[in-house]
C-alpha cells in the first residue's frame, strides 16, 4: 500500500463549483442546479461522469458543460435499474438450477462431501464451505433460522437462498466438469464458459448493487465470446452493450412466466435510443451501441 499522506483540504459545494469552472466546465443555465445536485451527490462520484470529457486530469475538453454530465448521471441511474432487473432473474434461475441438478446427483448435502469434487479442488472446497456456512449463520431468513435450530447443516436448496452470489459461483467453479456441464447444458454453453460468465456477472451485479457508474464504463475483463457470436466481426466484450447482450443470453433458461427476456430487450433498446448526446463525446460509440440496437446480431 502507498504511504503518501492525503493532504488536500475539504471544499464546500461552492468551492467545488469554482474548481470545476477553473478547469473549463461551463455551467449552462446557471449554477443553482449544480449546487443543488452536488449537495446530494458526492463530488467524487460525480467526477466519474466527467472522465470522457477530460482533456487532462485537471482540464475539460472545450465545449464541456455541466448539463452534459448531469444528463449522463440521470441516464445511468435508470440504466443500472434495467441491468439489475435482468441480473436478478439470471441469478435466481442459476440458484434454482444449480441446487436441483447438483442435489439430484449428490444428495442434499453432497456439496459438503469432498468425494463429489475433483481432488485438485479440495483446498478451495473447505474455504468455500466456510464462507457459505458463515453467510448462512449470519442470515435472518426464516429458512436459515429453522435449519440451524434443527439440523447440523442445511441442504443445498436452502443454502442457495441465503448464500451470496459470489460464494455460490465459486462453489460451481470447483465442481467437476460433469456437474458443471449438467447445469451449463441448460444454457447451451460449456461448463467452464458458464463459470466464466457468471464470475464476470458477479462483478457487474456488485456494480449495480453499489450504485456504481455503468455509463461509459470500459470493463476490465473481456469475457470469452459465446459461440453464437463467433461469426460476428469486431465484437468487443469490454463494452457496455456486450454486457447487456451476455445477460440476455444467460436468461435463456428463465421461463417467460418468471421474466420475459424479449420484453426486457425491447425495453432496454428503446431506452438506449435516448442516450444523451453532445458535441464533445460520442457516448454511443464508446459504449459499443449500434445504430439499431434491437436488431444487433449479438441478441
Amino acid at each position: 500500500m502507498a504511504t503518501v499522506r492525503y493532504t488536500k483540504p475539504y471544499k464546500s459545494v461552492d468551492q467545488l463549483i469554482d474548481l470545476l469552472k477553473t478547469r473549463g466546465l461551463a455551467f449552462d443555465g446557471g449554477e443553482d442546479v449544480a449546487r443543488r445536485f452536488l449537495s446530494c451527490v458526492n463530488y467524487y462520484r460525480f467526477t466519474g461522469y466527467a472522465l470522457p470529457f477530460l482533456a487532462s486530469r485537471e482540464s475539460f475538453r472545450p465545449g464541456s458543460k455541466f448539463s452534459y454530465l448531469h444528463s449522463a448521471y440521470l441516464f445511468d441511474r435508470r440504466l443500472r435499474d434495467i441491468m439489475a432487473d435482468a441480473l436478478e432473474a439470471v441469478e435466481l434461475t442459476f440458484r434454482c438450477l444449480f441446487a436441483r441438478v447438483f442435489s439430484k446427483s449428490h444428495g442434499p448435502l453432497g456439496y459438503r462431501d469432498p468425494a463429489a469434487f475433483h481432488p485438485s479442488c479440495q483446498p478451495w472446497l473447505a474455504k468455500v464451505i466456510d464462507k457459505l456456512d458463515s453467510e448462512f449463520e449470519r442470515s435472518d431468513e426464516t429458512c436459515a433460522k429453522h435449519f440451524l435450530s434443527v439440523y447440523d447443516a442445511p441442504p443445498l436448496w436452502s443454502m442457495v437462498e441465503v448464500a451470496s452470489f459470489g460464494a455460490l459461483v465459486r462453489l460451481y467453479r470447483i465442481c467437476s466438469p460433469a456437474d458443471q456441464n449438467a447445469v451449463s447444458s441448460l444454457y447451451g454453453v460449456r461448463g467452464d464458459r458458464l463459470a466464466s460468465y457468471l464470475q464476470h456477472l458477479v462483478v457487474v451485479r456488485n456494480l449495480c448493487a453499489h450504485h456504481c457508474r455503468m455509463f461509459d464504463r470500459r470493463f476490465s475483463y473481456r469475457f470469452p465470446r459465446p459461440l453464437a457470436w463467433r461469426d460476428i466481426p469486431n465484437v468487443d466484450t469490454a463494452t457496455l452493450f456486450s454486457q447487456f447482450a451476455l445477460v440476455y443470453w444467460l436468461l435463456k433458461p428463465t421461463d417467460s412466466s418468471v421474466f420475459d427476456r424479449d420484453a426486457w430487450r425491447r425495453e432496454l433498446c428503446g431506452f438506449l435510443r435516448t442516450m444523451p448526446q453532445n458535441p464533445v463525446c460520442d457516448h454511443r460509440s464508446r459504449a459499443g451501441i449500434p445504430p439499431d440496437p434491437e436488431n444487433s446480431p449479438l441478441w
